[in-house]
Parts: C-alpha cells; structure tokens; sequence
C-alpha cells in the first residue's frame, strides 16, 4: 500500500481519475435531468450527432502529440515547432471534413437538423491547435495535476450548460451547443500552465519522422473510435433512431464511468512507460504492476455498478429506461477488458512498434463489425450481448500475446 501511495503513475491516475470523478458527478446530474426532458428520438439525434464528431476528432489523435512525449530532450523544440504546423494543418482539414460531411450524413439518415448541429461542432477544431503542444509539453513532464484540473472544469462546465439548456426547453441542442461555448477553457488552461512558444522561421525538421511515427498510431486510434462508434451507427440505420436513443443512453450510462477510468489509465500510462523505454526488463515490470492497480481498482467497481443496475436505473433515471438495464448491464461488463488491451496497445507504442498495433487492431475491427451485423437480429440486446463476447475472447488474448512475445 505504501508503494502504492509512493508511485507517481498512480497519482497521476488519481488526478485525472479525480478530474473524471467531477465530470461524472456533474454529469450523473444532466444525464438525470436529459432523460426527463429529452424524448427517445432526441436521444437517438443526439447520438448521431456525437458519434459523427467522435469519428472526425479521431483524426486528431494522429501521433503527433506521442511523439512530442516520445523524443528526446536534444530534438525537442524542433519537433514541437514542426508539430505546431502540423496541428494546423490537420484541425483546418477536420474542421472542413466535417462541414461537409454534415450533409451526406444528414441525408443518409433522413434528418436535416443534423447538418446545423454537426457543423457547429466542426468549429472547436479551429481553436485546438493553440493548445495542442502545450498539452503534450506538459504531459511530457508527467504533470497530469494540470491536465486533470483543467479537463475537470471544462466538462463540469459543459454538463452543467446542458442540463440548464435542456430544463429551457433547448431540446438536443443543449448536448450540441455547451461542446462549442466551453472549448476555449482547455485552450486558456493549456496556454497559462505551460509557456512555450512557437517560433517563425523554424521550418519543417522531424516531419517525415512524426509522420512515420504517427501514421499507424493514427490508424489505431481510427480503428478503436470506429469500434466506439460502429454500434450507434449500424442500430440507427437498421434497428430504427427509437432503438438507437435507449442503447445510447444505455451505453452512456453503462460505459461511461468505466471508459472515463480507462482513458485515465491510458493517458498516464505512456508517459509513465517511456521513462522506461530503453529497458525491457524494467518495462514489463512497470506495466505489469499497472495491470495489477488497474485489476484491483477498476474491477470491483465495474461489477458493482453492473449489478445495482436494477436498483438505480429507474431511481436515478425514471421508469421509462427500465427497458434499457439489460443493455446497460452487458456494456458495463464489456468495460472489464478494456484496460488490458488499451495498456498492451501502449506498450507497442513505447516500443516503436506501432504497426503491429495496428494490424491487430484492424483485426479485431473487422471480428467486431462481422458480430454486430450478426447480432441484429436479436436487437439491442443481441448486439450488447456480442459486445461483451467480442472484447472478453480477444483483448486478454491480445495483452497476453504482448506479454509474452514482446515484453519477455
């Protein structure tokens, strides 16, 4: 227990655990108050109006930033200029994509206030970039107290703007408006804790080498957004905007606290895994002992939120989502896993191998995909159902191979 309270990746869990804590308590409040006042369509709009951002910012998540935490001390300063650049260029090219995306998806789904809403999100990329290296520097220098403050307030902030908005009668517009009024608090957190600086005239030096390294980084992170967001997709197109608003709410509620816990664990654990890169032997231990923390922290509370399900559903949420615990219950359950993969996709990173990552993870996509078309048949509880299967058979089957082949 001491070495517990003694080890600087569980504190930085903790901070970003804590922020995730305040975001989930301010959010337990707007997910009651959206269940009262939002109808199942609305859910069900909200849903595809999130998912469609969520697959667009994935490209964000492009390896830029990892290698900004991945290099060394000497090439630091050029790769961050490079990768400020870079970071441009990007968040103009989402905020364009998803404009324009914004139409076909609102066509192919037959619901034109789609176009309005998705566009709207499409504006927070244009202010990303003014932050983006200032996040990773400070990353970098394993200083998660800030990150998990400022993450903290944002989403406290944002929750509490759509429960307002949604009690005024601002319908899905109260998820879709907060997300663009509350982006400037993480670019102001950013700026003021760290003060690095672009420079002019510094060129492109390192691009071809972040490229390389971000390139199956970005691959990965695709797959596994697409994985997040490939259910909401297939049941509102097949099993109807109806079915899609209870297993939204269902997912959000099942997963949500658990997913949040998990990106804890991720963001922490690679700066915390690089301080170690060049020893294997070290290596395994340290992520091993993760294992071991995230096993005896995140397990007991996953089941237990699985198993009072029944109870405080229809307490906390009303009766009419009584139809969703069974839906809840098996999403909540797949959330066991995850940690476990998501810490062995970390691993490859920090061994530069992040092609291999991305192969497996192209694998496990194309598994996913094949069982949620053959779980439709069954409804919203099939495809639950074959989540959970899907993730228990091939994420420990995945860590273990990383264990043995690559960390021994």
């Amino acid at each position: 227990m001491k070495q517990w309270f003694n080890n600087r990746f569980v504190h930085n869990v903790g901070w970003i655990g804590l922020s995730e804590m305040m975001a989930r308590v301010s959010r337990l409040l707007t997910a009651i108050v959206l269940a009262r006042y939002l109808s199942l369509e609305e859910f069900g709009i909200a849903a595809l109006v999130m998912t469609t951002d969520e697959l667009i910012k994935v490209f964000n998540q492009n390896g830029i930033g990892a290698k900004i935490i991945h290099t060394s001390k000497q090439h630091l300063e050029a790769v961050c200029n490079t990768a400020y650049r870079l970071n441009w260029f990007v968040c103009i090219t989402l905020f364009l994509l998803q404009s324009l995306a914004a139409f076909p998806i609102a066509w192919f789904y037959q619901q034109p206030q789609l176009v309005e809403m998705v566009m709207l999100l499409a504006i927070v990329y244009l202010l990303m970039p003014l932050g983006l290296v200032q996040a990773f520097l400070i990353q970098r220098e394993n200083r998660f107290k800030v990150i998990a403050l400022v993450a903290g307030v944002q989403v406290t902030v944002d929750n509490l703007l759509t429960a307002g908005l949604a009690i005024a009668g601002f319908g899905v517009w109260a998820i879709v408006l907060p997300k663009l009024l509350v982006a400037p608090i993480w670019v102001i957190g950013m700026r003021m804790n760290y003060s690095w600086k672009f420079k002019l005239g510094t060129g492109f030096a390192h691009w071809q080498e972040i490229l390389h390294f971000g390139k199956h980084i970005l691959g990965v992170e695709l797959l596994k957004t697409l994985r997040l967001n490939l259910d909401n997709l297939i049941i509102g197109r097949f099993l109807g905007i109806e079915a899609l608003g209870i297993y939204y709410f269902a997912r959000n509620a099942g997963l949500g606290i658990s997913l949040s816990l998990t990106r804890a664990f991720n963001t922490a654990l690679f700066p915390h895994l690089c301080e170690v890169q060049h020893d294997r032997n070290l290596l395994r231990e340290k992520f091993l002992n993760t294992l071991k923390i995230v096993s005896l922290s995140m397990i007991p509370l996953i089941l237990a939120q699985a198993l009072l399900a029944p109870w405080y559903v229809p307490i906390v949420f009303g009766e009419k989502w009584i139809v969703a615990i069974p839906v809840l219950v098996l999403l909540c359950l797949s959330a066991i896993p995850r940690p476990y993969g998501e810490g062995a996709s970390e691993v490859m990173r920090v061994l530069n191998k992040p092609h291999i990552d991305f192969y497996w993870s192209l694998l496990f996509t194309v598994f996913f995909f094949i069982g949620l078309l053959a779980a439709l048949p069954w409804g919203i509880t099939g495809v639950a159902v074959a989540i959970l299967l899907i993730h228990l058979l091939a994420l420990p089957a995945y860590t273990g191979w990383v264990i043995r082949k690559q960390l021994f």
